[in-house]
C-alpha cells in the first residue's frame, strides 16, 4: 500500500481534480494533514500504520523562489531542508528512479525547502533563493521525517502554483491550518489594495492548471511505485 499524503483538498479535488476510479487507488490510502508541523504531527499520530505500508507519498502545490521555475512546472523532489536548519532528508533512490522514468521528461527535479510560514511577498521569496533551493512549502519535511523515523520509503511530487515573481495575498486572508481563504478577511484586503485585484484571476487558474498536472503525475508515479 502508498499512502498518499497532501495539505490541502484543493491540491487534489475539484475542476480537473484527482480520479480515483483507476484500480491502482484500491492500494492506496489518502490523507489530508492540513498545514504546517503541527497539523502532520496530529494527522499521523492517530495514524497506525499497517504492516502492508511500502511508502509515502507526499504531493501537493509549492510556491517558486527559483525565476527558472515556474507555475505550471511538475517537480520531482531530490532533497528537503528545513529553514533555520542544516539537516536534509532525501527520497528514497528506489522509489525516486521508478518516478523519474515513468515520467518521462515532463517535470524538473528541484531541493525543496520547508518554511515556517507562507513566503507572501516577493522580499520573502528573494530571502530564500540561495541558487539551491528552488521551491518551499510548510509541510514536505516533516512528512519526510516521518517517513525516515517508519523506516518507509519516502518520495515527493510537487507542482508549482505561485512563481518567484508573483505575490500572494498576505497570510492573514487564509486558514492557517486549512488554507482556505477567510472571505471578510480576503475582502477588507482587497478593498484597500485594489491594485492587487489583477494578479488574482492569474492565482485562480495557476491551481486549476496545478491540480490537473498534479492528477496526471500520480497516474504515472504511482502505479510505477506499486511495481
Amino acid at each position: 500500500m502508498i499512502l498518499v499524503v497532501a495539505s490541502m483538498e484543493i491540491e487534489l479535488e475539484g475542476l480537473f481534480g484527482l480520479d480515483r476510479s483507476p484500480d491502482y487507488w484500491e492500494e492506496c490510502e489518502l490523507r489530508y494533514t492540513g498545514i504546517g508541523r503541527e497539523n502532520v504531527s496530529e494527522t499521523f499520530d492517530s495514524f497506525e500504520s499497517p504492516s502492508s505500508l511500502e511508502g509515502m507519498l507526499s504531493v501537493g502545490f509549492v510556491g517558486s523562489v527559483d525565476p527558472g521555475v515556474k507555475p505550471g512546472d511538475l517537480c520531482l523532489i531530490e532533497a528537503v531542508g528545513l529553514q533555520g536548519g542544516e539537516a536534509r532528508l532525501c527520497p528514497d533512490r528506489a522509489f525516486w528512479n521508478r518516478a523519474k522514468k515513468s515520467l518521462g521528461e515532463s517535470f524538473r527535479t528541484c531541493e525543496l525547502l520547508t518554511v515556517d510560514r507562507t513566503a507572501s511577498s516577493l522580499e520573502e521569496k528573494s530571502s530564500l533563493f540561495d541558487g539551491e533551493i528552488s521551491v518551499i512549502d510548510r509541510e514536505t519535511y516533516w512528512v519526510a521525517e516521518i517517513a525516515d523515523e517508519e523506516g518507509v520509503p519516502f518520495l515527493s511530487l510537487r507542482v508549482v502554483i505561485d512563481g518567484a515573481d508573483q505575490e500572494l495575498p498576505p497570510v492573514y486572508c487564509y486558514d492557517g491550518d486549512t488554507g482556505k481563504v477567510k472571505p471578510g478577511r480576503f475582502t477588507s484586503w482587497l478593498i484597500r489594495n485594489p491594485s492587487r485585484a489583477g494578479g488574482l484571476p492569474r492565482l485562480g487558474w495557476n491551481s486549476v492548471r496545478a491540480r490537473r498536472r498534479l492528477g496526471e503525475a500520480l497516474d504515472e508515479v504511482v502505479p510505477a511505485l506499486l511495481e
